[in-house]
Parts: structure tokens; C-alpha cells; sequence
């Protein structure tokens, strides 16, 4: 059995490299695929946070519930919060963040990694993600 810390490590090498083995940034995708791809993992298909992951890898804290999101701010969907955190890059991370991918960065497009371009592509993709998890939100 692994110790605490080695578990942890180990958890945290198998969540760096994941974006290193899935599709391509290039591949444009709807909101949902690119959840699909990147997110539901570890927040699993439902949003509810019980991806495969977390079967496999104990992870503190867990994924949050993302059907959640609109409940806990009063009603309404904090879209804003929601890109910023998928984003990743506005915020200096806590060790929590370590442990989600930076999709502002994973999902630039090869060799024109922050042009213009490649910086509109991205922000596209991450809003489109945005807005299908707001599609997940408990009524």
C-alpha cells in the first residue's frame, strides 16, 4: 500500500501527464466533447465530481459537484468563475489547483502557443466548456 505521500505523488504525476495523452488541443471540439475529454475524469460524465478518477485515485479534496454551482451562488451561474478556473492561468495556484489541468495552456494550438490566434481558439473552447456545465446545473 502506498504511504500518504507517495500516493499523492503518485496521484498528482498520473493528473500532470493527462493532458499529454489525450486529444490533441488542435482537434475543435463542442463544449461537451472537450468535458468529456479534459473534465469528466475526474468530475465525472454527470458533473457530480465520481469520475473514474477518483475510483482509482484517492484525491483530497475531491473533484467538486458541479451541478451545484448555480445553487450555491444565489440561483444564478457564476459563468465568469467557472472560465477563470478552467482557464487556470489568472491565479497563482494553491496546491489543490495542481491536481486540474491549466486548459488555458494545455489547449493552445501547437506552435502558435499564445498568439493572438491560438489565445482566441482557446477562449472559445474554454466557454464553450463553461457554458455546458452550466447545461448540468440542478434545477
Amino acid at each position: 500500500m502506498l504511504t500518504g505521500f507517495r500516493r499523492g505523488a503518485t496521484a498528482f504525476l498520473l493528473v500532470v501527464m493527462m493532458p499529454a495523452v489525450t486529444v490533441p488541443p488542435a482537434a475543435a471540439q463542442s463544449g461537451k466533447q472537450d468535458y468529456d475529454t479534459y473534465c469528466a475524469d475526474c468530475h465525472g460524465s454527470d458533473g457530480k465530481g465520481n469520475g473514474q478518477s477518483t475510483q482509482v485515485i484517492p484525491m483530497n479534496p475531491p473533484p467538486p459537484d458541479l451541478t451545484q454551482l448555480a445553487i450555491k451562488n444565489g440561483g444564478k451561474f457564476p459563468i465568469d468563475e467557472v472560465v477563470e478556473i478552467i482557464d487556470g492561468r489568472k491565479n497563482i495556484p494553491s496546491h489543490e489547483r495542481l491536481q486540474m489541468p491549466f486548459l488555458g495552456t494545455t489547449l493552445q494550438k501547437p506552435g502558435q502557443e499564445f498568439t493572438p490566434e491560438s489565445n482566441a481558439s482557446v477562449k472559445k473552447r474554454i466557454e464553450a466548456m463553461a457554458l455546458y456545465v452550466e447545461t448540468l446545473q440542478r434545477k
